[in-house]
């Protein structure tokens, strides 16, 4: 396989957590949510697409700078370390991960910076221990091609731990020079090898650190953390990509993404935090791809889009035949929020409108009813707000979102309520977003958010081109329905009753 074929494939990043994770604990969020954690992304066998990212230096936040070189942390040993530093001082946990980051060599800078205040999340030799796989041998390409479908931090640490691949990368790029013919393309062919190794790993590498020094209380504060990875492919707002935080009380724990669990929090670091994890983390990707690979939960919902042939509306994927080379294209949406019925959702359909809905009758009926659940150019989360559409809004009402606007709900508590513009014409979603204690301790707090009245069983989670939100049943669109005195009696209306009004509305203009 030459080089050449593998360049397409640099702009993806495919992975899953290195290991099935056990059973969870239920915490603070809505009680519905116990039963779909365990295995919501335990099951993912490969993840995602990511941008066209470079490494670059994050941006730096220094709190009190002066106040930490006067004593208040420094003297302690280990707190005058860097991140960098203290990674190294410790082989017995993090000895793969120093390997990953001196491969991929620009990282250390970031993390060695004495004057910057970040945090970072670094998977410790157990997480980064690949389970046994396919070996293949002298096959370089075909190594090559495996990471590039599934370069977590897992299976980078497998390749490196691999004697034979490194030892062709070294020995071809130190004694190939000079020669001409089949040595002189191996050399170049291995050198462009490891630039795109080195490549990903910075991407993945960046996804584990913040741009500001938290502590995990402090994270637990949040639903979701922006990451030093910056989209700049054309998704997610142009925005920096986000981590979606959980937090359990009893025992004290904080999870990431629903599957990297906190296993040593808080060891402060000149500069900044350094938290150990039990899994790499892993770039999401676009919302399609990750419903598509939770079969258990989605699989319904995915056969809807597929049959109405509209992934694109929820995908965000490279586009191998407009693409040329250091000019990476892209297409489907680059933006948007769902919220995605369950299997367990379209299970409550009465059986004949599930028949309706997925016949040659049924399809316009299907695709107005999807489209009442997504929200085009827009990024909604418990905590931010995020609209790039752009339309003709001199009539709207002081309650519905502002056209390209960016909100941050970051107060202790609150109780946010708007309407918004989901992808069917004429139509809203009536939105409610809370963060309230539930104990009267500090950190205690759950987020909720509600469609229509309707709980989310599961909020914020993250995807390359937006987010998604699980519901346990389908929404009821807006329309007009008339009892025989003519009196409107829509908003009685359920999915019971489908024949005296779904038809008909599916087929209005």
């Amino acid at each position: 396989m030459r080089l050449i074929h593998l360049l397409p494939l640099v702009p993806l990043v495919a992975a899953a957590p290195s290991r099935p994770i056990g059973d969870t604990v239920p915490e603070l969020a809505v009680e519905e949510w116990a039963s779909v954690q365990s295995g919501f992304f335990g099951s993912i066998a490969k993840w995602n697409k990511v941008a066209d990212w470079t490494w670059g230096k994050a941006e730096q936040v220094i709190d009190n700078l002066e106040q930490e070189y006067e004593g208040e942390g420094y003297g302690d040993g280990e707190e005058e370390l860097t991140i960098w530093q203290q990674l190294n001082a410790d082989p017995n946990s993090f000895s793969k991960l120093v390997k990953i980051i001196k491969f991929e060599e620009k990282a250390i800078k970031y993390l060695d910076d004495k004057d910057s205040q970040i945090t970072f999340f670094a998977p410790n030799n157990d997480a980064l221990t690949p389970p046994k796989h396919h070996h293949h041998g002298d096959d370089h390409d075909a190594a090559l091609f495996e990471l590039a479908k599934n370069p977590s931090l897992t299976s980078i640490s497998a390749l490196l731990d691999s004697p034979a691949f490194i030892a062709a990368l070294d020995e071809r790029h130190d004694h190939g020079h000079g020669h001409h013919g089949d040595h002189g393309d191996h050399d170049h062919d291995d050198k462009k090898k490891k630039e795109i190794i080195k490549y990903i790993i910075g991407k993945v590498l960046q996804y584990h650190g913040l741009t500001k020094a938290y502590t995990a209380q402090e994270i637990a504060e949040n639903s979701t953390i922006p990451t030093a990875l910056k989209a700049d492919d054309g998704s997610y707002g142009g925005l920096h990509r986000r981590i979606k935080v959980e937090k359990q009380l009893l025992p004290p724990a904080v999870k990431l993404n629903f599957y990297a669990k906190v296993l040593t929090s808080d060891k402060k670091a000149r500069n900044g935090y350094l938290h150990t994890l039990d899994h790499p983390l892993i770039p999401p990707g676009s919302i399609f791809e990750s419903a598509y690979l939770l079969p258990d939960f989605y699989s319904t919902l995915t056969s809807a889009v597929q049959h109405l042939h509209g992934q694109h509306y929820l995908d965000w994927q490279y586009d191998r035949e407009h693409s040329e080379p250091g000019k990476p294209k892209f297409h489907g949406t680059g933006l948007a929020t769902l919220f995605a019925p369950t299997n367990v959702a379209f299970g409550l359909l009465p059986p004949e409108l599930k028949f309706y809905l997925f016949s040659p009758f049924g399809s316009r009926a299907l695709k107005k009813i999807i489209a009442y659940h997504y929200i085009p150019d827009t990024l909604l989360l418990t905590e931010l707000l995020v609209d790039n559409r752009k339309h003709d809004h001199k009539h709207h009402d002081k309650s519905e979102v502002n056209v390209e606007s960016v909100q941050f709900f970051d107060e202790p508590t609150f109780h946010k309520e708007f309407d918004i513009h989901p992808a069917l014409p004429n139509s809203t979603l009536h939105i409610e977003v809370a963060k309230v204690k539930v104990l009267p301790v500090e950190g205690a707090t759950k987020f909720t958010l509600k469609v229509n009245g309707q709980s989310a069983i599961a909020v914020d989670a993250p995807a390359r081109n937006g987010a998604f939100h699980a519901i346990g049943k389908l929404l009821v669109p807006p329309h007009h329905h008339h009892d025989e005195h003519g009196e409107d009696i829509s908003s009685i209306d359920s999915y019971e009753n489908w024949e005296q009004w779904l038809p008909a509305w599916a087929n209005e203009a």
